[in-house]
């Protein structure tokens, strides 16, 4: 059954949540119980989460956030976070999942989904997707923080002071 998230399903996300992250670089980062369930459950969620439950178990997940595609002049959604339990794979949970977040953006009146992965879904893309080469990046840690603090100033001087690449693995000091 795919369905959208419930509080009570927190528990079984940490648990994927957990071994998703396993080989990554926060795979002994502390993740905060309160944190996730106030990222979906709370007053402001950030994104939609969709679940596969099977006998009761949730053993997969997404989420997907509306967007506005302004060349296009139409709504969308953005998924991340596809993931399926290792002993659920290759029994059609992912395109069930896909399919459902779908369903959902087009009730939010998106036309659209936008997303990416890794070689181990190609073949479903390749399949049902148009997909092109990208340079997806991201800025964290005390680069992110860095950059943050340049906010303000001239173009040139924002260049001058851009943050060294190896700040994004490095814990961000404090700011007020």
């Amino acid at each position: 059954m795919i369905r959208s998230a419930h509080e009570a399903d927190l528990d079984d996300i940490e648990k994927m949540i957990n071994d998703f992250v396993r080989g990554h670089p926060a795979e002994r980062h502390a993740r905060s119980h309160s944190a996730l369930r106030e990222a979906y459950f709370g007053a402001v969620p950030v994104a939609n989460l969709v679940v596969a439950v099977n006998r009761g178990a949730v053993v997969g997940m997404a989420q997907w956030t509306r967007t506005y595609d302004m060349f296009w002049s139409m709504y969308g959604g953005n998924v991340d976070w596809l993931y399926v339990c290792a002993e659920e794979r290759g029994r059609g949970v992912v395109v069930a999942i896909v399919a459902e977040i779908c369903a959902q953006v087009r009730r939010a009146d998106g036309e659209f989904l936008h997303g990416g992965g890794d070689d181990q879904v190609k073949r479903l893309y390749e399949r049902a997707a148009i997909g092109r080469p990208t340079n997806e990046c991201h800025l964290s840690a005390e680069a992110f923080q860095v950059f943050a603090d340049l906010a303000g100033l001239a173009p040139r001087e924002i260049i001058r002071r851009l943050p060294h690449a190896q700040l994004n693995r490095v814990p961000p000091r404090q700011r007020r």
